[in-house]
C-alpha cells in the first residue's frame, strides 16, 4: 500500500496531514472507505471522497489544531464528524472523524438519521469500520504504518467482486434503508456480484422503502426521494443493463416504478431496449425505461423515483421536459414511408441536430433500423442542400420580422408561412435570402 500513501502525499490540498501527525504526537491517521476500495480495485481517482480517521486525539483538540489552518464544519457534536478546508486549497473538502460506533435508536424506521452515534479516540479501528455497510467499505490504510486494516476481508471481496454487507446482513440494512440503493449502485459501479444473504436481505427490506414518517403536521418518506433519485442514477450511468436486471430480482422495479411493472406484465420484452443503453448516456436510460408511460405517468415516477431532483450541476441532471417529449416521438410509431412525406421542417425537429442523433439511437435501440435508415439518408440529403455537417445547425434564412415587414399581420399566419419557408429551404428550393424573400410574397397573392 506504499503507492497509496506515496500517491496521497503527492496532493498539494492534503499536505496538512503530514503536519498534523507531526504536531500532534499521539494521533493515528487513516484513510478510510472508498477511497482505499477504488485503489485497490484501479479505478479512476479523480472524484474520490477523501474521508480519514484519527485516533488518539480528543475532539477538541483536533478541531483547535485545524481551525488555526482553515475553516471547519463540525457535523453535529456527537458524530465526531469535521469538514475541513484548508485555507490555501478552499474548494477542497476533506471529511476528518474520530472512531465512531453506531446504534439504531429504540423506535428506528431505518431512516439514515435513526441511529445514535458515539465517538472515542480510543476506539479500535475494527469496531469503527464495523459499522460500515460492506466489507469493501470497511477497510483503512493506517498512514503511519502502511498497514492496511481489513478486519472483515474486504480484500477478499474485492478479488472475487463480491458485495457483501458487514456482519448480520438483515441488522445492516434495517439500521439504514438507504443501503439498500448503495448496494444497487455498488454492485453496478464495480460489476460485482451481491453475496446470497446480503442479497436477500436487500430483497426483503426493499418494500420499506417506500414507508412513510407520519407526524401530527404531515408524513414524510422514510428514505427521501432525493436519495433515491441519486443513487438510482448513478446505478443507471455505470451500467444500465445490470441496474435494470437486478431492480427486476430485488423486487424494486414493482416498488419504485410500478407504470413500467405493470407494462413488463403484458410484454415481457419491454425492458430489453433499456439493456442496449450504453452507461454514458442515462438520459437514453431513462427515455427508454419510460417510453410506454402517458406523459403524466412518465412525470409522475420520475417525481416519486426522486429522477428529476438531481443537482443542477451534476452531470447526471436530467431534463424532464425533454424526456417527456422524446417519449412522445418514441410512441408515433414511424415507418420509413412517415420519414419520406414529413414535412423538412417536422423532419429538422425531430432528426437533425443532437436531438435527432439522439432520436435515431433510441430508435435503433428499439430495433427500428429501417426507420433509422430513412431518417439517415433524408438527413444526408438536406445536409448536402447546405453543405454541412450533420451536427451543424442550419441558419434560417429569414425571420418573423421579415415575414411581418411583407405587410402580413401578426398571429398564426406569421408562424405557418415562416415553417412553409423552412420547409423549402430545407429541401433545397429555396437558397437565399432574396428567394425566401420572393417566396412570403407569394403567400400573400
Amino acid at each position: 500500500m506504499e503507492d497509496l500513501i506515496s500517491w496521497i502525499q503527492t496532493i498539494p490540498s492534503l499536505v496538512f496531514l503530514k503536519e498534523l501527525t507531526r504536531d500532534l504526537r499521539d494521533a493515528e491517521l487513516f484513510f478510510v472507505g472508498g477511497g482505499v476500495r477504488d485503489w485497490m480495485c484501479d479505478r479512476s481517482m479523480d472524484q474520490v471522497d477523501f474521508d480519514f480517521v484519527v485516533r488518539g486525539v480528543p475532539l477538541e483538540t483536533l478541531i483547535a489544531w485545524l481551525e488555526k489552518r482553515g475553516n471547519i464544519d463540525v457535523v453535529g457534536k456527537t458524530f465526531g464528524v469535521i469538514k475541513f478546508r484548508s485555507r490555501e486549497f478552499p474548494k477542497t473538502c476533506v471529511d476528518i472523524a474520530l472512531p465512531r460506533t453506531e446504534q439504531s435508536i429504540p423506535d428506528s424506521l431505518g431512516g439514515y438519521r435513526d441511529v445514535s452515534v458515539q465517538f472515542d479516540e480510543t476506539l479500535p479501528m475494527k469496531d469503527d469500520l464495523s459499522r460500515r455497510d460492506f466489507t469493501v467499505n470497511a477497510m483503512a490504510l493506517n498512514l503511519d504504518m502502511g498497514e492496511l486494516v481489513d478486519p472483515f476481508d474486504g480484500q477478499r471481496d474485492l478479488e472475487t467482486k463480491t458485495l457483501r454487507a458487514v456482519g448480520d446482513a438483515q441488522t445492516r440494512f434495517q439500521e439504514d434503508l438507504t443501503r439498500i440503493l448503495r448496494g444497487l449502485r455498488f454492485a453496478c459501479e464495480l460489476n460485482f456480484a451481491i453475496e446470497p444473504q446480503t442479497f436477500d436481505a436487500i430483497k426483503s427490506l426493499v418494500p420499506e422503502l417506500n414507508h412513510l414518517r407520519k407526524t401530527t403536521d404531515a408524513s414524510t418518506y422514510i428514505v427521501s426521494r432525493e436519495t433515491i433519485g441519486d443513487e438510482l442514477s448513478k446505478a443507471f450511468a455505470a451500467n444500465p443493463s445490470q441496474a435494470i436486471c437486478l431492480l427486476q430480482e430485488l423486487g424494486a422495479l414493482e416498488e419504485l416504478f410500478p407504470s413500467v411493472w405493470r407494462h413488463l406484465q403484458v410484454d415481457a420484452h419491454y425492458l430489453e431496449p433499456v439493456s442496449r443503453s450504453k452507461p454514458e448516456h442515462l438520459e437514453h436510460t431513462i427515455i427508454l425505461l419510460l417510453r410506454g408511460l402517458t406523459a403524466e405517468e412518465a412525470r409522475t415516477t420520475l417525481s416519486f423515483t426522486g429522477l428529476d431532483t438531481i443537482d443542477k450541476q451534476s452531470p447526471r441532471r436530467l431534463d424532464v421536459e425533454h424526456i417527456l417529449w422524446m417519449i412522445q416521438r418514441l410512441q408515433q410509431h414511424l415507418t420509413p414511408q412517415n420519414i419520406s412525406v414529413m414535412r423538412a421542417s417536422h423532419f429538422e425537429k425531430q432528426f437533425l441536430g443532437a436531438r435527432g442523433t439522439q432520436h435515431m439511437t433510441l430508435l435503433d435501440h428499439l430495433g427500428h433500423s429501417t426507420v433509422v435508415d430513412a431518417a439517415k439518408k433524408r438527413r444526408t440529403e438536406i445536409c448536402a442542400n447546405w453543405q454541412c455537417e450533420e451536427h451543424e445547425p442550419i441558419p434560417p434564412l429569414i425571420t418573423g420580422d421579415d415575414v411581418l415587414r411583407q405587410g402580413i399581420p401578426a398571429g398564426a399566419r406569421v408562424r405557418e408561412i415562416l415553417e412553409m419557408a423552412r420547409d423549402q429551404q430545407l429541401d433545397g428550393h429555396i437558397l437565399t435570402r432574396e428567394a425566401a424573400i420572393r417566396f412570403v410574397k407569394q403567400q400573400m397573392e
